[in-house]
C-alpha cells in the first residue's frame, strides 16, 4: 500500500478547512436572519403597542369631552300662534372645553307620557334647509330651535302637576375628535330632558284653580330634574 502523499494531505486539510469556513459562514447568517426576524418583529410589536397606546389615549380624551365637557339640556318651550298643538322648543348644547369640539348636528326625539308609556310626538326643524353634517362647537352655549307637534287627541297623564303633560326629549349627537369623520374614534352622546308643558287648549283659569303659581303667571314650560 502506498501512503498519503504530503501534497494531498496538505490540500485534504484545506478542503476540509474550507468546508468548516463555509458552514460556519452558513450558521451566522442563519443566526443573523433569526436575529433579523427577532429583532423587526419586537420593532413591529412596539410599535403596534404605541399604536394601541395612542389609540386608547385618543378615546378617552373623546370620552372625557363627550360624557363630560359636552352639556345637552332644554331651555326653553312656547306656544306657536295660530298653530294649534304647535311648540317651538329651544335646546342648548353647552361646550365646556377650553377648545373646539366637533358634533354631528343634534338629533331630537319628543315622547309625551300616556299612562305608563310613553308615545312619540313629531318634531321638525324650524328651517327646513339643508344641515351641517359637523358642527365645530366653540366653548359656550349653542341653542337650536325645533318645532314639537303634540295632537289634541292624545290621552296623555297628568302627572304630579294638574292639566300638564309630562315631557320627554332625547337629545342625541355624536362627538368627533376632529372635523375629519373617523369612525373607531366616534361617540355617541345623548341626554334626556324633562318637563311639564302646558297644552295649548287648557286655559290659564282653569289651571290656576288648582295650582298656584308666583304673580299668578302660568308658565307653558316647567323644567323637571333628571329622572
Amino acid at each position: 500500500m502506498y501512503g498519503i502523499g504530503p501534497e494531498l494531505q496538505e490540500r485534504n486539510g484545506i478542503e476540509s478547512m474550507t468546508a468548516m469556513i463555509r458552514k460556519k459562514k452558513l450558521l451566522a447568517a442563519l443566526l443573523g436572519v433569526v436575529l433579523l426576524f427577532f429583532a423587526a418583529d419586537y420593532l413591529v410589536g412596539r410599535r403596534e403597542a404605541t399604536v394601541i397606546r395612542e389609540r386608547e389615549a385618543r378615546k378617552e380624551r373623546l370620552e372625557k369631552l363627550a360624557f363630560y365637557m359636552i352639556v345637552p339640556d332644554i331651555q326653553d318651550v312656547a306656544d306657536i300662534k295660530n298653530a294649534h298643538g304647535e311648540y317651538e322648543a329651544v335646546f342648548k348644547i353647552e361646550n365646556l372645553a377650553d377648545e373646539p369640539v366637533y358634533i354631528t348636528y343634534p338629533r331630537v326625539i319628543a315622547y309625551v307620557q300616556t299612562g305608563t308609556f310613553w308615545t312619540e310626538v313629531p318634531v321638525r326643524e324650524v328651517d327646513k334647509g339643508p344641515q351641517e353634517q359637523v358642527l365645530r362647537l366653540e366653548r359656550g352655549v349653542h341653542l337650536y330651535r325645533k318645532i314639537v307637534t303634540i295632537s289634541r287627541d292624545i290621552k296623555y297623564t297628568y302627572y304630579q302637576m294638574f292639566g300638564y303633560m309630562h315631557v320627554r326629549f332625547r337629545i342625541s349627537m355624536f362627538v368627533l375628535p376632529e372635523s375629519a369623520f373617523k369612525e373607531e374614534e366616534v361617540l355617541e352622546r345623548y341626554a334626556d330632558a324633562y318637563i311639564y308643558l302646558k297644552p295649548y287648549y287648557m286655559s290659564d283659569r282653569e289651571i290656576a284653580r288648582q295650582v298656584k303659581f308666583p304673580d299668578d303667571k302660568i308658565p307653558v314650560m316647567i323644567p323637571m330634574p333628571p329622572h
